[in-house]
């Protein structure tokens, strides 16, 4: 669902701003440091309650103010509102009314991020990758959230008998059946969601040139031994819990693994490789969530670095078919926008802003010249 309107106020060095964006591609041209990073971050913000660069909040809002506001209306005419404040307090409204969770932002704007940071779904902690499978079931299975919620809970409350050292079965029997039932549903629905990713991913990866990404193998680890049910292998991990404190199996330890040949991806890939490869993930994410509800918006930070422009081109004609928008930063304009020009409309006819010391003022743009895109 795109956004058509974008407001923030005190949101790192951007004092304030106030924009109508366009359908379809949104470029944002300007040196390092201007503030255009910061914008994606402010729009992430809109979407998920919370930075995609910091989990602090006070670090993001603009030095000597005392909060950050941030403000987004999308053509349904929804509006979406978050208020965070110095103090560590805030407030977070869809439509004007306080929403009961981030998950409400979540679920009005689906949102995909390409960043410096991508790369940690290959290289970085299982955390990382489950958390990408997580937003794709949390968007194509409504009771998703509701039943992780559920799990996460009885989680903790196990830890924290677990953390107490020298307690009754009966205790943890209660937790574990609790664990089981919902952990249960949500490996179930990952399941079912990585199976159908796989072949998104697969499709996308097809369509490269012939390269090592050909020999690239995705599997998915539910984080529990396949032979044993959730609550079997609860009971058979607890007295091994006991000494180290903690749940040491279950859907929260799950994880992707990308490998070729055996070996660890990152191992083997170019750096360039590996960004084509993550979005490729992306991509197939999208593909995969628009089949089932809309079109998410994709946010692009600096899409030309160690992007050539074949690969460039290849992947904004893979976002023009399954996002609804593109915000995507650059610090030229003709790097930025080349690959977007030779697409169809709307794509090819993007909204353009210039991003100066945290000022963004919209400009013209050159007519576009269409050249057509051989699949």
């Amino acid at each position: 669902m795109p956004l058509t309107r974008l407001q923030l106020s005190h949101f790192r060095n951007i004092d304030s701003a106030d924009l109508s964006l366009g359908i379809g591609a949104n470029l944002f041209y300007g040196a390092n440091g201007s503030g255009k990073t910061s914008l994606l971050e402010a729009v992430h913000m809109l979407a998920s309650g919370r930075s995609f660069r910091s989990r602090q909040h006070q670090s993001v809002i603009q030095r000597g103010q005392a909060e950050l506001i941030v403000f987004g209306q999308l053509d349904n005419g929804f509006s979406l509102g978050v208020e965070r404040r110095r103090d560590g307090t805030g407030r977070i409204r869809v439509n004007q009314a306080p929403a009961e969770s981030s998950s409400q932002l979540a679920s009005c704007l689906p949102l995909q991020v390409i960043n410096s940071d991508s790369f940690s779904v290959l290289d970085g902690g299982p955390g990382v990758r489950r958390r990408l499978l997580d937003w794709t079931v949390f968007h194509v299975e409504h009771r998703y959230a509701r039943e992780w919620k559920s799990y996460q809970t009885a989680l903790r409350q196990r830890n924290a008998l677990l953390r107490r050292g020298k307690i009754a079965t009966d205790q943890l029997s209660v937790w574990e059946r609790h664990m089981a039932q919902s952990g249960s549903c949500v490996d179930q629905w990952r399941a079912e969601a990585f199976e159908e990713l796989r072949s998104h991913l697969g499709v996308l990866i097809g369509e490269l040139p012939e390269s090592p990404l050909a020999g690239v193998e995705m599997s998915y680890r539910r984080g529990w031994r396949r032979e044993s049910s959730l609550l079997e292998a609860l009971a058979e991990s607890r007295e091994g819990d006991l000494v180290q404190g903690y749940t040491r199996i279950g859907p929260h330890r799950a994880d992707l693994r990308f490998a070729v040949d055996g070996e660890a991806a990152h191992n083997i890939l170019s750096r360039g490789q590996q960004k084509m490869l993550v979005c490729a993930l992306r991509t197939a994410m999208a593909e995969l969530v628009q089949q089932r509800r809309e079109k998410p918006v994709f946010l692009v930070d600096d899409l030309p670095s160690e992007l050539d422009e074949e690969n460039q081109q290849r992947f904004v004609y893979w976002i023009s078919r399954c996002a609804s928008q593109v915000l995507v930063t650059g610090i030229e304009w003709e790097a930025t926008s080349r690959p977007w020009l030779q697409l169809d409309f709307p794509w090819n006819s993007p909204t353009v802003f210039h991003v100066e010391h945290g000022r963004i003022s919209a400009r013209q743009h050159p007519p576009a010249s269409k050249v057509e895109w051989s699949e």
